[in-house]
């Protein structure tokens, strides 16, 4: 299952739900009709989606009132990985970068990503090694292979780029 948000908050009295958005495509995740599973199993239809100062408010068919919403503060929504559209090559869901092993062209190990920042012009992944990290931007400049089913990634190595 993949997380494509948390339930932070309700919003007016007919459980509208607030959401924390952790996913790129919310149109496609938040469509009317699509069904979102929580931790517990238990199942959510979407009725309605909008967008407002970056966070999602969803009114879910099953949730009728503020009361049922509440219970609904901080679960986690998630999608089982057959609801994603598949990707054209050289693209990549966050959850197949995360956790893969960096090694730089020489085959050295230089930790595993630990976080996936977005800055507008490209993903930037955080690589960690015990107590080292450096930030790898996700262009193909720096990328010799990128292999999400063995969980390894290689890089150029530049200068002045750990």
């Amino acid at each position: 299952m993949i997380k494509v948000g948390t339930i932070i908050n309700t919003h007016g009295l007919k459980g509208e739900c607030k959401i924390a958005l952790v996913t790129d495509d919310v149109n496609d995740r938040f469509a009317k009709g699509r069904v979102l599973s929580l931790e517990d199993g238990q199942t959510l239809t979407v009725a309605s989606f909008r967008m407002q100062k970056g966070f999602g408010y969803a009114k879910f068919e099953e949730i009728t009132d503020i009361d049922q919403a509440t219970k609904l503060k901080t679960k986690t929504l998630l999608i089982s990985k057959e609801q994603l559209p598949d990707l054209q090559e050289g693209e990549y869901y966050y959850y197949q970068l995360m956790n893969c092993t960096v090694y730089d062209q020489l085959g050295n190990d230089c930790g595993q990503v630990v976080d996936i920042l977005e800055t507008g012009a490209h993903i930037v992944l955080r690589v960690k090694k015990e107590n080292d990290s450096f930030l790898l931007p996700f262009v193909d400049a720096f990328l010799e292979s990128v292999d999400p089913d063995s969980k390894t990634i290689v890089f150029k190595d530049m200068e002045g780029l750990r």
